[in-house]
Parts: structure tokens; C-alpha cells; sequence
């Protein structure tokens, strides 16, 4: 009956025990350093070359499609809203197409020329 008392106890020491030295599984993770962070910014960076966000108090941009198209190409698909001030909707929005290779290069680009301009 002892050996008993003393396995369970033994068992359930441990089973605590491993909680303890479990890592939190967060740690160390930066969504800066995601796989596809680099392509995003530069795409993003090339965009600002080429917009003039002029008095803008918020842009705005949305990932609206991502296709890897081979091994080292991804291909973005990017939209942009311009906001002129507070209001729920944009003043300008613009479309882009990215495409990277792996370590954030840009291989192609194209911005669309069709934008939505919404005065008022």
C-alpha cells in the first residue's frame, strides 16, 4: 500500500513538474520575421515610390491575394485606401500587383491605373 502511495505521488510530481518546464509557445515569435515580410515590404516600399499619399491621415493597405507562383516568385496582390480624414471611407484606392523572389527582391511590378477617386 506504501509503493503505492509513493508511485502516485511520484507520478503526479512529475506530471506538475513538466507543466513548469514547458515554454510559453509565443516565445520568440516576431510577426515581423514571418516568412513573407520581406517580399510585403518591399512591394509596400515600391508602392510609396510611386503614390503620392499626399495630406493623407491614413493609408491603408490590404493583402488581397497571394499566390506562390514557383519555388522563389510569390506574387501579391495588394489594395490601397487612402484616407483624406477620419470618415469610414476612402478618398483614393489603388491595386498592385508584386511579384518577389525570396529574399525580398522585387522582380516585377504594376500598379493598376485604374483608381477610385471619391471626392467629398
Amino acid at each position: 500500500m506504501n509503493n503505492r502511495i509513493k508511485t502516485i505521488s511520484a507520478a503526479t510530481l512529475l506530471f506538475l513538474l513538466s507543466f513548469a518546464a514547458v515554454p510559453d509557445a509565443r516565445a520568440g515569435f516576431d510577426p515581423a520575421t514571418r516568412g513573407t515580410s520581406d517580399q510585403i515590404q518591399a512591394c509596400v516600399a515600391e508602392m510609396g515610390k510611386h503614390l503620392d499619399y499626399g495630406n493623407a491621415a491614413r493609408v491603408v493597405h490590404w493583402i488581397s491575394d497571394l499566390d506562390q507562383r514557383n519555388l522563389v516568385e510569390m506574387e501579391f496582390k495588394i489594395t490601397t485606401s487612402v484616407y483624406l480624414d477620419d470618415s469610414e471611407e476612402a478618398a483614393t484606392t489603388y491595386s498592385a500587383s508584386c511579384v518577389t523572389g525570396t529574399m525580398g527582391d522585387l522582380v516585377k511590378f504594376r500598379l493598376d491605373d485604374q483608381k477610385v477617386v471619391r471626392l467629398g
